[in-house]
């Protein structure tokens, strides 16, 4: 391969690239920019490596302590690339470099027990396997008795899941996509948490459902509930934040249960 076609490295990238990846990295893009973004991406050999980079940095600028492979890490990908029903071009590249890396995350809470917002932090990381099967109104995932619903009658379909722990909590994450929107439903394993304080409470059909917005992340919403006596959290960008309260309360005429 001649000189001129070597492809760019992380000294040679521009200004504007870094810009890009940035965005990529913490959300921020959308439209244009955003196809623009995943498209240059691919010219880059190694950009999914700078994306994980970049938010393993933002992460910790944030506060949220990012822990080496070897505390509390989740069993490592297998080096193949996963097949996500649904998923975008960009999450495909990012989901084989962490795999091809052997890429493993462990997030832990700040200080003493977990809250609700370290579950909602795994809203930024990408999913490390494809989605649970589906069963009926539910899928075939659960935590400690916990199942996750199948949301695809409600238009929203899941594309991926992974598992992690905050502190000595088990946790797992099942990602759910609707007209280019993400949400992530993450349950803890062990007692309920504190609810987060300064939330907006709402009640439907006997649920109390706690809301706040993140402005980290370009901002994405959060509802906190509890199923089963086990926390659950919802956390991503919707239009309407009603939409997060009906998908936690939505009981398949019985069939989640609560």
């Amino acid at each position: 391969m001649s000189m001129s076609k070597r492809v760019k490295s992380h000294e040679t990238l521009s200004d504007r690239d870094r810009a890009l990846f940035a965005g990529l990295a913490d959300g921020t893009l959308s439209g244009r920019r955003l196809a623009r973004a995943q498209k240059h991406l691919r010219s880059v050999p190694d950009g999914a490596a700078q994306i994980e980079r970049q938010r393993r940095v933002a992460r910790a600028l944030r506060g949220g302590p990012v822990a080496p492979p070897s505390l509390n890490a989740v069993p490592a990908v297998r080096p193949r690339m996963p097949r996500f029903r649904g998923h975008a071009p960009l999450l495909a590249i990012l989901a084989a470099a962490a795999a091809s890396a052997g890429l493993v995350v462990a997030v832990l809470p700040r200080d003493g027990p977990p809250a609700p917002a370290d579950a909602a932090e795994l809203a930024q990381l990408e999913p490390e396997r494809p989605p649970p099967a589906t069963s009926g109104a539910l899928l075939r995932a659960d935590v400690q008795g916990v199942v996750f619903p199948d949301w695809s009658e409600r238009g929203w379909h899941e594309v991926g899941a992974r598992s992690d722990r905050l502190g000595d909590r088990p946790t797992r994450t099942v990602y759910y996509e609707h007209m280019g929107h993400r949400i992530a439903y993450t349950i803890v394993s062990g007692p309920a948490l504190a609810p987060p304080s300064g939330a907006r409470r709402v009640r439907r059909d006997g649920i109390d459902v706690a809301l706040y917005r993140d402005p980290r992340h370009g901002g994405h919403d959060v509802a906190v509930f509890e199923r089963g006596g086990h926390t659950c959290v919802l956390a991503g960008h919707v239009l309407h934040t009603s939409t997060l309260v009906e998908l936690a309360t939505w009981s398949a005429d019985g069939a989640v249960r609560f």
